[in-house]
């Protein structure tokens, strides 16, 4: 692997997550804010969204 290919790799990597409905603008619909939990008994890996829109309507409802 090329320095150029391994650099772009791990940058990709480094990105937050955000859901779908926060990419194409359709917030209310994004569920993926604040876990209530996450799954236990799964061998999965759950990331919240980290999309700023989140932190702004948990302000505005206090």
């Amino acid at each position: 692997m090329s320095p150029r290919q391994r650099l772009h790799s791990t940058g990709a990597s480094a990105a937050p997550y955000r859901s779908t409905a926060c990419r194409i603008g359709t917030h209310p619909a994004c569920a993926e804010s604040s876990p209530t939990s996450a799954p236990v008994d799964l061998p999965v890996i759950y990331e919240a969204c980290d999309c700023p829109c989140h932190s702004m309507s948990a302000e505005v409802k206090r």
